[in-house]
């Protein structure tokens, strides 16, 4: 069996969506099966830093005059590649990485979409372009993949697709043997990812910062970019600029934040899977997170649950959390043990399975 993936969800240095199809690809490698990533040019340090991949990284990843022009130049460039790719027609199955339908026209071979969540239609409906790609795609594959039951509901809740067509197959950690960094944060709540519009960020600052008001040696590190001018302003009105740090961090700093943090808090409205969740319970870290979405099926008891949109209760989940010790160790060893419910070997497997169904 030959599985083709393309290039889209590579132009980012980061993402779930790029790791989890980096992971199929790879699994597939490892247990005898062949795949490619049609992709020439990328920023994913995923497909970088691994030898098999022959491909290049001619923006880097500092900004200067004219990198959107010469990025989306760059695009077309491995758009026409992967048409090339699907062309020649030398593959089993195509997997596209996210919701361009660019290849409908030049595909004679049976595809498979994976939908991992419906941001777009609940919380930003103007993006019509986007939310009919992904309509259009999941109405012509062959089988769609679901990241959780959540989003399978959110798929029967939104088309009008056979039941039978979808397969709940789940995300997967890497259980990493490491020398974890030191820690130079002091005590600390930790937030990863985006903080943008539903990931519920400021929220969450507004309903926290007084706990870092009467505890100064109480820290808030977030990952991911740079603070905005909004968030900045936020954050001296509040008088917690010097306790709220950024990090731009790299795997194993990230791995080693999570485990110093006294609690990783996701105060999101709606997530498809939370990857994050997985990658906490790894590095023992205990989490506190929002009742919403598919958070309760992929932690299930292994956390605090707190209502999104309600200080109270997100103040008296994580002061409850921060401030016991106990409960704190209780957390993290019912992490460890719901964490080995998932693997990104049996992802593969799962999805081998359902590719064998259509070859």
């Amino acid at each position: 069996m030959n599985i083709l993936y393309d290039f889209q969800t590579y132009n980012n240095r980061f993402g779930g969506i790029a790791r989890y199809h980096y992971e199929l690809a790879n699994g597939l490698k490892n247990i005898g099966e062949k795949s490619e990533i049609s992709t020439l040019f990328t920023q994913s340090e995923y497909l970088l830093k691994d030898e098999k991949y022959k491909v290049y990284n001619p923006l880097g990843y500092n900004k200067f005059k004219g990198r959107y022009r010469i990025g989306k130049y760059i695009e077309k460039i491995n758009k026409c590649y992967s048409i090339e790719r699907i062309r020649k027609n030398k593959f089993d199955i195509f997997h596209p990485t996210y919701y361009n339908p660019y290849f409908l026209e030049y595909l004679t071979k049976p595809f498979v979409v994976t939908v991992h969540d419906f941001v777009h239609e609940k919380f930003d409906p103007l993006r019509v372009q986007d939310i009919a790609n992904k309509k259009l795609l999941i109405e012509k594959s062959n089988k769609i993949i679901a990241v959780s039951e959540n989003t399978k509901r959110d798929i029967l809740e939104y088309y009008d697709i056979p039941e039978n067509k979808i397969q709940v197959i789940y995300h997967g950690v890497h259980k990493v043997k490491t020398n974890y960094l030191e820690n130079p944060y002091g005590d600390y709540i930790l937030y990863v990812g985006d903080r943008y519009g539903y990931k519920n960020f400021m929220f969450f600052l507004e309903a926290i910062y007084h706990l870092l008001n009467v505890n100064k040696n109480l820290n808030l590190v977030c990952t991911g970019c740079p603070f905005s001018d909004e968030e900045i302003n936020q954050l001296r009105s509040y008088k917690i600029s010097n306790q709220v740090f950024q990090k731009a961090a790299n795997e194993l700093e990230l791995r080693s934040l999570y485990k110093h943090a006294l609690v990783f808090v996701s105060p999101s409205l709606y997530e498809g899977f939370g990857i994050p969740i997985l990658e906490a319970f790894s590095n023992d870290c205990p989490i506190c997170i929002s009742n919403s979405s598919s958070f309760p099926e992929i932690a299930q008891d292994a956390a605090i649950y707190f209502n999104p949109l309600s200080f109270d209760s997100i103040i008296s989940a994580v002061e409850s959390v921060i401030k016991n010790k106990g409960l704190r160790n209780k957390l993290v060893e019912m992490g460890q043990k719901r964490v080995k419910d998932f693997s990104w070997e049996r992802t593969v497997k799962e999805t081998k399975s359902l590719y064998s169904e259509i070859v």
